[in-house]
């Protein structure tokens, strides 16, 4: 097949010499190769060679509308099947790209992805209005291949307000490609967009065991935000999601550990786990005592088999 052509976790990246690389903060390059392979697999034949038309045209006079318009139209000569690439595939964009997965991505998402691989990259300032272009003219679908695609953009820091102005969405699906299986956010947004971000998952009621980084991100600001949110939603006698507290734990004090006294003494099951898993990554003393009440959960907790993932 031819050739088709961190701010505060930026150690999720590849080696700094890639980092120069026409601003690409990974290897581009394999990147792009393997993304079209997943296509060329899983696609007709048809529906690859008005790819790599489009690509050839592209590459021989760069003619921007043409770019935009075959963005746009990627869906209606792709379609939107759901591809589900092969192990070693996934492997490989792992290696290149720490943190991006094509979790139950259709095929014009990916597709999009590969295209917006082919941009010029020699001037940043071209590049990025090239690519604020196709953000301020897109529909929800690109949309949200856009903000999937933000960890395989060139100049990454340089769209840090446009990730934030995703997590500002009202739109559901827009938001998830923002928060979810993403690793663009935990590396380059400012602390107050993250602590946004993690506490509109909970709003939204998104799986947040799929926020990358939520663990690294964690911040005191951030587990008294959330503190909040649940006084709020236990005076309103609504639920509150268990997986609430994991970013909690590591900051208790002594306002936060009435948190989990609420939940040892009136907690569900799983909120009372929530509570052991929490104090457990707490180095203040009561937060210990808690957790050695319950025994049985405590021992599944230091063995592993107690996890925030099982809660999930």
């Amino acid at each position: 097949m031819p050739d088709s052509g961190w701010h505060c976790l930026r150690k999720f990246t590849s080696s700094k010499a890639l980092q120069s690389i026409m601003g690409y903060a990974y290897d581009a390059k394999q990147m792009r190769r393997v993304l079209a392979e997943i296509l060329h697999t899983n696609l007709g034949q048809a529906q690859w060679e008005w790819l790599e038309q489009r690509r050839q045209q592209f590459a021989s006079g760069q003619d921007s509308t043409r770019y935009t318009m075959t963005y746009s139209a990627i869906p209606r000569f792709v379609g939107k099947t759901i591809i589900e690439p092969e192990e070693v595939l996934r492997r490989s964009m792992q290696e290149i790209r720490r943190g991006f997965t094509l979790r139950a991505w259709p095929a014009d998402r990916i597709a999009r992805s590969w295209w917006l691989l082919h941009l010029p990259t020699e001037d940043s300032s071209v590049y990025f209005r090239s690519v604020e272009r196709l953000f301020l003219a897109a529909e929800m679908n690109e949309q949200v291949a856009l903000y999937g695609s933000l960890p395989l953009l060139a100049f990454p820091e340089s769209f840090t307000p446009r990730c934030a102005e995703g997590v500002r969405t009202n739109i559901g699906d827009v938001f998830e490609a923002v928060a979810l299986d993403n690793p663009y956010p935990a590396e380059y947004l400012e602390e107050g967009s993250w602590n946004q971000l993690v506490l509109k998952a909970f709003f939204m009621d998104v799986p947040v065991n799929r926020i990358q980084g939520l663990d690294q991100r964690a911040n005191p600001k951030l587990a008294h935000m959330l503190s909040d949110y649940a006084h709020e939603r236990w005076a309103a006698g609504r639920p509150v999601n268990p997986l609430l507290w994991r970013p909690v734990g590591p900051f208790l004090d002594e306002a936060l550990y009435e948190d989990m006294r609420r939940l040892e003494e009136t907690g569900s099951e799983v909120e009372k786990k929530a509570a052991v898993l929490a104090c457990r990554a707490s180095s203040f003393a009561p937060a210990r005592s808690l957790a050695e009440r319950f025994p049985q959960w405590d021992q599944q907790a230091e063995q592993g088999e107690l996890n925030w993932e099982a809660l999930s």
